[in-house]
């Protein structure tokens, strides 16, 4: 992102339906800081590092890969990394520096935001664009993927939605967070109206010390959020282009919800399982001489299909499992749509189709949308999977859980008996 101002955004009503198609958008839809020293985390050489502590790591893979017979790899591993908090490793949007008593944010804007420890006093000489006093106490939040990682963080802190007092939601889709149903019907949490046109009569009289937000070209609601002068950051975590860059934004809500040390914890559980889970397959594929999967990743919508871009997160989690994906040179961090004739070329002999909605639920509703479809490899051996309803709440929350899921869809011999969360097989 550039230095100074907003960096380019998609127009917002060509690309919202691909994006939401693609799964590559999951919205609308205290005291103390973090310790520092050293922190036990897994690493790998899979993914540049800028850490270091010690780990033991004994690995057991037991796959079937040739059907007649059972191997078992077992391999001990020390891994040294080190890192002091808060560290912000994957994520490219956003940052965090540590002062005595305050952090500097840098948001999903470039914006300079202020974090000043409640009793501490507004350091002298450091620039920013708006002061936050934290722990913050009552947030508003305008996305599904905001309310996933609050949702996360609820096992570790179980107070913490006592901190949130309204979303912006308009009752437009399901939610899959019993403690958010439970909220809004009590009215411990207050719903202010769709996340593109809140009723912002609701959102002043709830008195938020900050509201998070996304943003877009012609984005209505920061301007007015500004001409209120209610205070926001902006969280772009669906510009990311790793799993693990989307999930690290859960060190934003750390930050203001002075709950640094358990959204390292956090982030450290789930980089670890993520590790785990890509060397297991990179293991065995060398163990077993196992071929790379290929994967094609789409959705077709009135007549028109769109894949992820290849250098999109999901283009990227394929990567990170040894496999090839379809579209590599597709430079699109996001959606790209491509012509009929290109899809059915590169896409017909994929090993895996994933289609990447939940509107399409049966093989017949995707030929009928795109006949020769029927030929393809992965029909023909029954391994296409569209989304799970669940995927852009749940799956995100536990986004470790979505790439074993698509670990074991594309290497099924090496994940006998997982059952998925957060895919349908068609």
């Amino acid at each position: 992102m550039s230095g100074g101002g907003a960096f380019s955004r998609p127009v917002f009503a060509a690309s919202l339906a691909v994006a939401l198609l693609l799964g590559l958008v999951a919205g609308f839809l205290i005291g103390g800081g973090a310790s520092g020293g050293v922190r036990t985390v897994t690493a790998t050489s899979l993914l540049e590092r800028r850490q270091t502590v010690t780990e033991q790591l004994t690995l057991i893979q037991t796959s079937t890969v040739v059907r007649e017979s059972t191997l078992t790899v077992t391999r001990t591993e020390t891994v040294q990394v080190e890192r002091r908090e808060p560290e912000v490793r994957y994520a490219k949007f956003f940052s965090l520096e540590r002062g005595d008593g305050y952090s500097v944010l840098r948001d999903g804007l470039n914006r300079t935001v202020l974090l000043v420890r409640r009793g501490h006093s507004v350091p002298q000489g450091v620039k920013a664009d708006i002061v936050v006093q934290v722990p913050v106490q009552r947030m508003v939040l305008m996305s599904a993927t905001h309310v996933a990682l609050i949702e996360r963080l609820r096992e570790y802190a179980p107070d913490v939605w006592d901190r949130v007092a309204g979303i912006m939601w308009g009752g437009s889709y399901r939610w899959f967070f019993p403690e958010v149903e439970r909220r809004l019907s009590d009215g411990k949490l207050v719903d202010v109206g769709a996340a593109w046109s809140p009723d912002y009569e609701k959102l002043v009289a709830l008195k938020p010390d900050l509201v998070v937000i996304y943003t877009f070209e012609g984005d209505p609601v920061r301007s007015k959020l500004d001409e209120l002068k209610i205070p926001y950051v902006v969280n772009s975590e669906y510009l990311e282009t790793t799993l693990l860059g989307r999930f690290e934004w859960i060190k934003l809500f750390g930050a203001l919800l002075g709950l640094d040390d358990v959204t390292a914890k956090v982030f450290d559980l789930v980089e670890s399982k993520y590790i785990l889970i890509a060397r297991k397959v990179s293991a065995s594929m060398v163990t077993f001489g196992l071929r790379p999967v290929k994967v094609a990743w789409f959705s077709i919508y009135r007549g028109t299909i769109y894949v992820a871009g290849g250098q999109s997160y999901v283009a990227n989690a394929i990567a990170d499992l040894n496999a090839v994906y379809a579209f590599p040179d597709l430079r699109s961090t996001g959606g790209a749509q491509v012509s009929v004739e290109d899809f059915v070329a590169r896409a017909r002999d994929a090993d895996v189709l994933v289609v990447s909605t939940d509107l399409l639920t049966s093989i017949e509703a995707l030929t009928e949308e795109l006949p020769q479809i029927a030929e393809f490899k992965a029909v023909r051996e029954g391994r296409v999977y569209r989304f799970n309803s669940n995927i852009y709440q749940l799956g995100y929350m536990d986004t470790e859980g979505w790439f074993l899921d698509l670990a074991s869809m594309l290497y099924p011999d090496l994940f006998p008996g997982h059952e998925l969360s957060y895919f349908v097989a068609m």
